[in-house]
């Protein structure tokens, strides 16, 4: 798995620092307590929650927290038996050219990872190259999420984090079609972090 920063002028904000992270750099800390965790599986259809049987957390359909896009599974011959339940459904959005998750309930000052996972799986029966598109954060950009810098094969996995103090209880994180075919998401996690780690995101 491998994760890229995107070279891009951001609009200066106090409380918005962008860290590239290795896909699991921070997942032995982020393990330690539950609490504050949010863990959406998007496009899951069919019911509200379930407990992954790898990391016994509860992960949550994204229906409560976007209201466009479409839902979808990946293709059968993308299932695979090791392939964490979490990224084998996902949400695409051929409509608009912003979409957006709503996450609330967050406490206003506190550092968050943001994690953000893409796993294309042909999940539209085409076959086709997986789409390039931005990500936001609120109104500041976060990277370009090019599938490609991960591989051309439909099977790969894409992971992108971000480290963020948040200046509210509300955070929106937005896809933007950029003309690069259509956006999608498989998987939305915050993890609340200590204010001692990764001094870099502090607010100055």
């Amino acid at each position: 798995m491998r994760n890229q920063c995107a070279s891009r002028t951001m609009a200066p904000r106090w409380w918005l620092l962008i860290l590239c992270l290795a896909g699991n750099e921070l997942h032995g800390r982020a393990q330690l307590d539950s609490r504050g965790f949010i863990n959406i599986d998007c496009g899951l259809q069919g019911e509200e929650s379930y407990v992954n049987d790898e990391t016994k957390l509860v992960y949550v359909s994204d229906a409560g927290f976007t209201n466009s896009g479409t839902p979808y599974n990946i293709s059968a011959e993308n299932y695979r038996p090791w392939r964490s339940r979490n990224v084998r459904s996902l949400r695409s959005f051929p409509d608009g050219v912003r979409n957006c998750y709503t996450l609330g309930s967050l406490v206003s000052g506190l550092k968050y990872l943001f994690r953000a996972t893409f796993l294309y799986g042909n999940y539209d029966g085409l076959n086709k190259r997986p789409a390039t598109f931005d990500l936001y954060i609120g109104v500041n950009f976060w990277m370009v999420v090019n599938m490609s810098w991960w591989g051309l094969d439909q099977d790969n996995t894409a992971t992108v984090e971000a480290i963020i103090v948040v200046p509210r209880d509300l955070v929106q994180v937005c896809l933007v079609n950029t003309g690069g075919g259509t956006p999608f998401i498989s998987g939305l996690e915050l993890r609340p972090l200590k204010m001692s780690l990764y001094p870099q995101a502090m607010v100055p």
